[in-house]
């Protein structure tokens, strides 16, 4: 199941499932003419089915994937379990129907999804991989998707700045080698130029803020103790300014 809206997860959800073994929609939500080839067939497409699951509601979308997940036993990978609420609660039956792997960033984790953890039995951390299965990567990977280096010393330096850069990740290490194969040739300059967005890491500013503020709360009192006008003014918008910053996050926080 792939990010991305609740309509479009569960429209590639069905044409998967309908894939493997098959979506069972009553007659009655089908148009005549496809109800009609049905009957003749015994079995319909995927063609013939995506517009009227199109048009049905997420519920009723639902109801018909659910038993489709309990006829089988599938498994059914979600691709990020950071959704939106209506999406948490679509996994949430989705998981009392089917065997589910999720990935998630635990570092990043949203109140909404708490719900949603306590149904997995078992928690796998995957660290960052070395630098040396990196590189084993990429050479198999440029073994079946060649590409043109201005020199060997050129190559060499590519694959060590894609392991670096990629930080241990397989998505970031992926994403650099299917942009290397669009370019005509690798250049030093460009070898040194790929990145990618997975392998990103985030500072949290929180405490950062949370020191200015105090600073600033200090600063009040000790302009007001030497008699400091302008200090005083500055610190006080500062803290206000800094308390707003506050509600808005806090708000933010408890939104997720």
């Amino acid at each position: 199941m792939p990010a991305g809206t609740t309509k479009y997860v569960l429209l590639e959800t069905a044409r998967q499932i309908h894939e493997q073994v098959g979506l069972g929609i009553p007659a009655q939500q089908l148009p005549p003419r496809i109800a009609a080839r049905a009957q003749r067939q015994g079995w319909l497409s995927w063609d013939d089915l995506v517009r009227t699951v199109r048009r049905l509601s997420v519920a009723d979308t639902v109801d018909i994937l659910v038993p489709a997940l309990h006829k089988r036993k599938l498994l059914v990978v979600l691709e990020s379990l950071e959704v939106p609420p209506s999406q948490a609660t679509l996994f949430a039956q989705i998981i009392d129907a089917a065997q589910v792997v999720a990935a998630m960033d635990d570092t990043n984790r949203r109140v909404r999804i708490d719900r949603l953890l306590w149904r997995f039995s078992e928690k796998v951390q995957l660290k960052p991989l070395p630098l040396t299965e990196c590189a084993t990567i990429i050479e198999r990977w440029l073994q079946h998707h060649p590409v043109r280096f201005s020199s060997p010393r050129t190559r060499a330096h590519f694959i060590r700045h894609v392991a670096q850069a990629s930080g241990g990740i397989p998505a970031a290490i992926r994403g650099m080698l299917e942009a290397a194969a669009a370019e005509t040739e690798i250049t030093p300059a460009k070898a040194r130029s790929f990145h990618h967005e997975a392998s990103a890491h985030y500072l949290d500013m929180t405490p950062v803020l949370v020191i200015l503020m105090v600073i600033f709360l200090a600063m009040r009192y000790v302009s007001r103790g030497l008699g400091e006008m302008e200090m005083l003014v500055l610190s006080g918008v500062a803290s206000a300014i800094f308390i707003g910053l506050r509600f808005f996050m806090f708000r933010m926080s408890t939104s997720r």
